[in-house]
Order: C-alpha cells, then structure tokens, then sequence
C-alpha cells in the first residue's frame, strides 16, 4: 500500500481541533526565492502560509507548553509525531464567511467570475490529455482568488456556476521593512548589507486550522508564527465542515486546497502518464481527463535543528483542479477516499497539510 492511500483510509479521529489565529503585529512568511543579506536585497512574502510553517507552529507552541518533552523531539517518541493537519482557510471577521483558495476553472469573464468546463478535443500536440479547458469568448485567470464557504459548497455541488469573489489583497495591508545587517564585532552596519522585507498586516481577517494528533494543547494561548517568530493569538473553535451533498455518476473533479507537493511534478504518483494516463487509488481506478494546474510554488524553510536551510521542493498551488473519470468504482468510495484527504506522495508531507482536496461533481 502506499503511503497517502494509507492516509486516505484513515479516519477522522475523535480528537480533531480546530482553532483560529489572530495576529497582533505584522508578519512575514517568505517565499521560495533566496534571500540572503549582501546577496539578495528584497525578500517576497507570501498568503497564506505553507501549511509546514503552520505546522512547525503548532509542534513549537505544543514543547513550549511541555518544556521536559523537548528532548524527544523528532525521536521515536516525540509526542508530536501524531500531528496532522486536517484543514486550512480563512476566516473574515466583517460577515463570518470562510474563505477558501478560489479553484482554477473560475474565471473572470467581462466583470463576471465563472466556471469554465473542459471540451473533448482532438488536437495534434504534446497534450495528451482527452479534454481542454477553452472558451469562445476572452477570459482572464484570477490570481489570489477568494471564494467564501457558501459559494464553494454551491461549486462542489454544481449548482452555482456565477460567484462573487473577493482576493488576498482585500485583507493585507502591505507594511515594508527596511533594515541592515550589523558587523559580529563592533554592532554597527555593514556595507552592503542593505534589505527590504515584505511584511504584511492582516486586515478583519483570522487563519483557521483543523489537526489532530496533538494531545495537551491549551484551548487558549500564544504561539509563534512566520519570519521573526512573531506572537500570534490563537483559541480554540467549533469544527469548520464543509461536506456538500454531491452527486458523481462516472465523472468527478478534486480541487486543492492547500499546495501538493507531487514526486513527478504536477502529476500525482499513481497515475501514469505512459498509460493514457490512467491509475489506482485505494481501490479506485481512475482516469485522468482534464487539468488546470497554476505555476508551481517553491516551498522551503530553515531547519533550526540543523542550523541551515531545508531543501527547496515544488509545490502544486491551491486551487488547482483535476477532472477524473471512474474506470472501476463508485462514488460513495471516491468521497471515502479522497473528501478532505491529504493526497500529497510522501506522507510527511501530507501529514503537514500538503495536498488537502475537496470532491466536486460535474453536471
């Protein structure tokens, strides 16, 4: 068995939490590219943050509450080993709405925000999938997109195929940070060691997580979160669930809500391209038919334990969607396997919240 269909047949456990994270200050949560002071001068950010910085978080507010079970970790033993994020979105603090990443197949049409549908084609090209997403009229893809919980649950279903969206943008406010890097010695600046940081400052908006695995966490309390290791507010809330009432007959669409990180690229490892893009999943056999996939995220982080940067991966960016068809299978196992499932190929990784999708039916 591999290691995400082992996810995939997991259960919810009865101990799932949800909390909301409110920050007091700005914060600043990096981007892939390098930023090295007398090298690079302008550090990018990024929103929201990669669900291993969100991870990483809860581990270190987890051993900051539980000082003598430090030294287990990342041993056999570590208490946090069991972490597992379920869920992420935001939360607007003006009308309550959960907001989700807006998936790729909505664009924008004149001043309208709509769904756009793959066609079968016949094309004579290096696209060898059956079918491409086109339209007779111009459109535009929409970058950071928002689509509130409601209006999501209405896309799944199908029912609604018109949305009124809102961006990132409409909930940061932008606050750059201008510093120089100082001489070990003498404290004072160093030529060339001049740099900017993006930071950012959210505006009447909060991030919701759901994880599980994490026993002994204060319901209420401080953590620290993104570049600078900033105080943030978090407590603990009601379950956010979205579970629409879907209707799949032989066809079926996964939509991510988090980034995936894919050991071939955008394609996941069970389906082979070499095959007319066919494969296996946890009993499923399925069909790859279609795709809208953004331009990959470089994700990477600082290893405090090792004292040096981690590894550069690439990510598949939310909102992505893939269109299936069902070869041998039924739809009741399509949503046990893949609702709200991490799909990502390692399962550190979709332990950490990678590849979190959501099942949409297509009328």
């Amino acid at each position: 068995m591999k290691i995400n269909e082992k996810l995939a047949q997991e259960r919810c456990d009865n101990n799932e939490i949800t909390i909301e994270i409110t920050p007091f200050d700005t914060l600043f949560f990096r981007d892939g590219k390098p930023f090295s002071r007398g090298e690079e001068s302008w550090a990018d950010g990024m929103f929201p943050p990669s669900p291993s910085v969100i991870y990483g978080a809860l581990r270190s507010a987890y051993f900051g509450h539980h000082i003598d079970k430090l030294k287990l970790a990342d041993g056999d033993f570590d208490p946090t080993k069991n972490l597992k994020i379920t869920g992420t979105c935001l939360k607007s603090l003006k009308d309550g709405f959960f907001y989700l990443p807006l998936p790729m197949d909505c664009v924008k049409k004149d001043n309208n925000v709509v769904l756009l549908s793959p066609e079968t084609v016949n094309l004579k090209s290096n696209y060898k999938l059956d079918e491409l997403f086109k339209s007779d009229e111009p459109v535009k893809t929409i970058s950071n997109g928002l689509i509130d919980d409601e209006q999501f649950v209405g896309y799944l279903s199908g029912d609604i195929k018109e949305f009124i969206i809102m961006t990132t943008e409409d909930y940061l406010v932008k606050e750059p940070k201008v510093g120089i890097g100082r001489k070990n010695q003498t404290h004072t600046a160093a030529n060339t060691m001049l740099y900017r940081v993006s930071m950012q400052r959210m505006k009447e908006i909060s991030i919701i997580v759901s994880f599980e695995g994490l026993e002994d966490l204060p319901q209420v309390g401080l953590m620290k979160l993104g570049g600078e290791g900033k105080a943030v507010y978090y407590r603990q809330i009601d379950k956010t669930n979205i579970q629409p009432d879907i209707s799949i007959t032989k066809k079926f669409k996964l939509v991510l809500t988090t980034p995936a990180i894919f050991d071939s690229g955008w394609l996941p490892y069970w389906i082979d391209s070499e095959n007319n893009y066919t494969g296996e999943f946890n009993g499923l056999e399925l069909k790859l038919t279609s795709a809208i996939v953004g331009k990959p995220l470089s994700i990477g982080g600082f290893d405090l334990k090792a004292h040096k940067p981690k590894p550069m991966r690439k990510a598949v960016p939310s909102g992505s969607v893939y269109y299936f068809e069902i070869i041998n299978g039924n739809s009741e196992k399509v949503i046990q396997s893949f609702q709200q499932k991490a799909i990502s190929d390692n399962e550190k990784n979709a332990r950490e919240g990678y590849g979190i999708v959501h099942v949409g039916g297509i009328s």
